[in-house]
């Protein structure tokens, strides 16, 4: 119980720092990954412009998300290197390391968004939280068409996504959120694990990150 205080009251400050996130300044760099994206690549958009629509039968989840597996908050920032250094100094703890992740040019197929191959460059940074779960910060480093990218052009900067570890639940949880109408918007499938974005925007206004394990 106690872990689950502490969790929630963090969530909620990061909740209210999301809220304001949306500055003015930042509405023209969202135009131009959107006019981008729409450019590019607007097959990839198509499911996101369908209205929700979820299964008017549903009820308790049979394979229900469990608090003790919340493992993740995952948030897009502007400027990875100005937000870390403030997250570390609002938390007093070091500042945590940026790392690159750029997916390789040619496509892979254990990764798909919506569906299709696709590939990104991303600059994250990870604090681990003492109650068990990360905070983790992503900056985008393309304009390539990536759930990332999406949240942006409709969102601004914010909380993407919030994690839950699974274990050998994954499937059988992936498969009832889309059963109860929600798209699975990105999978990526590696050797030691994986993780699921299920779009939950519209109903929850976050997104869900399902994994195995940490």
């Amino acid at each position: 119980m106690k872990k689950i205080l502490l969790a929630t009251g963090v969530f909620a400050a990061i909740l209210l720092a999301s809220c304001t996130s949306k500055a003015p300044q930042t509405q023209q760099t969202n135009n131009n990954v959107a006019d981008s994206l729409q450019i590019t690549n607007p097959e990839l958009w198509a499911a996101q412009n369908q209205k929700l629509q979820l299964n008017p039968n549903r009820g308790v989840m049979q394979n229900p998300l469990d608090l003790n597996g919340f493992i993740q908050i995952a948030i897009i920032v502007e400027d990875i290197e100005v937000a870390a250094k403030e997250w570390s100094q609002l938390l007093n703890v070091p500042i945590p390391e940026i790392r690159i992740l750029q997916t390789v040019e040619t496509t892979d197929p254990n990764l798909m968004y919506y569906g299709k191959n696709y590939k990104y460059g991303l600059k994250l940074a990870s604090i681990m939280a003492p109650q068990g779960f990360i905070i983790e910060l992503h900056q985008v480093l393309d304009n390539n068409p990536n759930t990332y990218n999406e949240f942006i052009r409709e969102h601004g900067y914010g909380v993407h996504h919030l994690g839950f570890a699974v274990g050998n639940r994954r499937d059988s949880v992936v498969n009832e959120l889309i059963d109860r109408g929600y798209p699975k918007r990105v999978e990526h499938i590696y050797p030691s694990g994986s993780w699921t974005i299920i779009d939950c925007e519209q109903s929850l206004g976050v997104n869900l990150n399902i994994k195995p394990a940490m």
